[in-house]
């Protein structure tokens, strides 16, 4: 006789292999919403967005469970991929998972309904909507006793080999002495692989509320030889119109690029034009601008990526303000390689 099925016990949360299953082929979409470029997600060979390898990554979605694999960084799942890219935990990560595929979680329900009934209130029938993210101490910590990145060395010496210094005014990028970089393991454990001075950048939602925070890992004024060099701290999960905002909105003009420097070299190269980085493209095409915004520059990189970013966000955009694509010349990637030619 065949084994009876295994019951779930009380309050346990799904499994990876459930959420797996549950997603059934849904990984591409799962992974491009939380921040991986499309270019990564295809079955042949090209950059990695862990390592930045130029050659050494694929993309196969192996038995559907958004697998790949690096020569450098090795081979996992969608989680695991999720884990390298983002720093986050496995517990972070299946939450982002399960919020942009639409899952419910048994064992978060039924911790929630234990709390409402200790609580003596009425249990809630409708769907419980996402948790909001919520910046944790140390991210606060780190912008507190963050600095000017001519006070940090190694800070000064990156921007200046990048050209990005002197910042455009007003420009509330900062820097960190030392920042402790974390790698996953496994699911559960963090290996701790050194400190190191950074980059720091505040990332706010819509409503300019503190999310999170962006940091770039350096070394010897080069970036640090982790993967990947650059992390957002803590998930966004349903926050809207999040951003590194990198420069005060001064009148109803914003810029919006990808990354924290191709905004600050767009901003260089555009009459210091307030420039603010989604930090990804999945996030450049979900970009909500603020309500007294009313032209909207988009510094987009010259790739498949950036572009297919770009005419999404326009897209969704509609009549709410208008929209202007500004391309790098045609012999440069993104507006940061610009910068760095026109300096030589």
């Amino acid at each position: 006789m065949s084994a009876a099925p295994r019951s779930r016990e009380a309050g346990a949360h799904l499994t990876a292999g459930e959420i797996h299953s549950a997603l059934a082929g849904r990984w591409p979409a799962v992974l491009e919403a939380l921040g991986i470029d499309a270019a990564h997600l295809r079955n042949r060979h090209g950059p990695c967005p862990v390592c930045g390898g130029k050659d050494r990554f694929r993309f196969d979605d192996r038995r559907q469970r958004g697998g790949w694999i690096c020569n450098q960084c090795g081979a996992g799942d969608g989680f695991r991929l999720l884990q390298l890219v983002h720093g986050w935990s496995f517990a972070d990560t299946r939450r982002e998972v399960m919020a942009v595929a639409g899952l419910r979680d048994p064992g978060l329900d039924e911790e929630r309904e234990q709390q409402q009934s200790h609580a003596r209130a009425p249990i809630p029938r409708e769907r419980p909507k996402p948790e909001i993210a919520r910046p944790p101490p140390r991210v606060r910590e780190l912008l507190r006793t963050s600095a000017c990145p001519d006070d940090v060395p190694g800070a000064i010496e990156y921007l200046r080999s990048r050209k990005l210094w002197p910042l455009p005014p007003g420009c509330t990028l900062r820097a960190h002495v030392g920042v402790d970089y974390y790698r996953p393991l496994d699911d559960k454990a963090f290996e701790n692989v050194g400190r190191f001075p950074t980059l720091v950048a505040a990332v706010r939602d819509l409503d300019g509320e503190l999310v999170t925070a962006h940091v770039t890992y350096l070394k010897d004024g080069k970036k640090a030889p982790v993967a990947p060099p650059r992390k957002t701290l803590t998930p966004m999960t349903g926050r809207e119109g999040c951003a590194a905002r990198l420069m005060p909105l001064a009148g109803e003009v914003l810029g919006i690029a990808e990354g924290v420097e191709t905004a600050i070299a767009a901003s260089v190269l555009h009459d210091n034009v307030p420039t603010w980085a989604a930090l990804s493209t999945a996030l450049l095409s979900r970009f909500i601008p603020p309500p007294e915004v009313r032209r909207l520059l988009v510094f987009a990189d010259r790739d498949v990526a950036g572009l297919k970013a770009a005419w999404h966000l326009r897209d969704r955009l509609g009549e709410r303000c208008a929209f202007e694509l500004r391309l790098p010349p045609a012999q440069f990637g993104d507006w940061a390689d610009a910068l760095e030619a026109r300096a030589r």
